[in-house]
């Protein structure tokens, strides 16, 4: 039996379009709900209508409330405005080592497109994340400069091997995780749209296949479904069996359960409880 403590992430921001932005106060009490349920990961999102600098201020708010009340949590919120990987979408990182915050940042190298059906059905819409190659590289070499463990997305195969390189050439910060991102049946940023996914499905064979491509990498990695319900899915069971993590949280489900933050927590934890596995959970201050 693999008896290594199961982290789970909690993504705390809805992400619902037409729906009310969660405010500092609501980001704050999520993240503390999720983290006394068992989270030992926040990943969190902020107001984009602000101005970068507001935006920055907000970012140092949260994460500064959180950290005070767990001070051993892993805390990292999403891209910032703009194209530039350093200057624009990741403005907050100097901002947050500098008022000695910075506990965990994202990555997701490689051009993703995430497939939108139109009026028939026809997935010939699409928007675009993830950083080039060249742009993924700069913000490891910030990552290592500052000793950041990085929350590394993968999307689809390819977004993997650029992460297997890495790992074997010593270039990922200590305490970086793989991130393996399935891609369920509705739209993030909706409320239970139907979409045509992107990547690989929820499957146990999915999984099988990625770890696989892993084979000598000793990374920590953990399973997500963007666009579904990961605990009702064989997927979660199976990874922890294999000695994987959880990502939960109602950013993820997109509108696909009626779960808070917390209760998807509290079902990643009972999960984890039924494999035989603890949850590392944290100790507030």
């Amino acid at each position: 039996m693999n008896e290594t403590p199961v982290l789970i992430e909690a993504a705390i921001t809805p992400l619902r379009k037409g729906q009310p932005l969660q405010t500092s106060e609501q980001l704050i009490h999520e993240a503390l709900e999720s983290l006394a349920a068992g989270a030992a990961i926040i990943h969190h999102h902020h107001d984009f209508r602000q101005t970068r600098e507001q935006a920055v201020a907000q970012v140092i708010h949260v994460e500064g409330e959180i950290l005070r009340a767990y001070p051993g949590a892993y805390v990292y919120n999403d891209y910032l405005a703009g194209d530039k990987i350093m200057e624009e979408k990741n403005a907050h990182l100097q901002p947050l080592a500098d008022a000695g915050l910075l506990r965990m940042a994202a990555l997701d190298p490689g051009l993703t497109q995430f497939g939108i059906l139109s009026d028939d059905g026809l997935p010939n819409l699409a928007v675009q994340g993830g950083a080039d190659y060249a742009s993924a590289h700069q913000v490891v070499e910030f990552a290592r400069h500052t000793s950041t463990p990085l929350s590394v997305g993968i999307y689809d195969p390819s977004n993997l091997r650029w992460a297997i390189a890495y790992a074997r050439a010593g270039k990922l910060p200590v305490g970086s995780m793989i991130k393996l991102y399935f891609g369920g049946e509705y739209q993030l940023g909706g409320d239970k749209w139907p979409t045509a996914g992107f990547g690989l499905p929820p499957t146990k064979q999915a999984l099988d296949m990625y770890l696989a491509m892993m084979d000598g990498i000793d990374l920590p990695w953990i399973v997500s479904i963007q666009g579904g319900v990961l605990t009702d899915t064989d997927l979660a069971q199976y990874a922890l069996e294999l000695g994987g993590h959880l990502r939960v949280g109602v950013e993820d489900t997109a509108g696909a359960t009626a779960m808070t933050n917390r209760e998807t927590v509290e079902a990643a934890a009972a999960l984890a409880d039924k494999v035989g596995r603890p949850v590392a959970a944290l100790t507030s201050a």
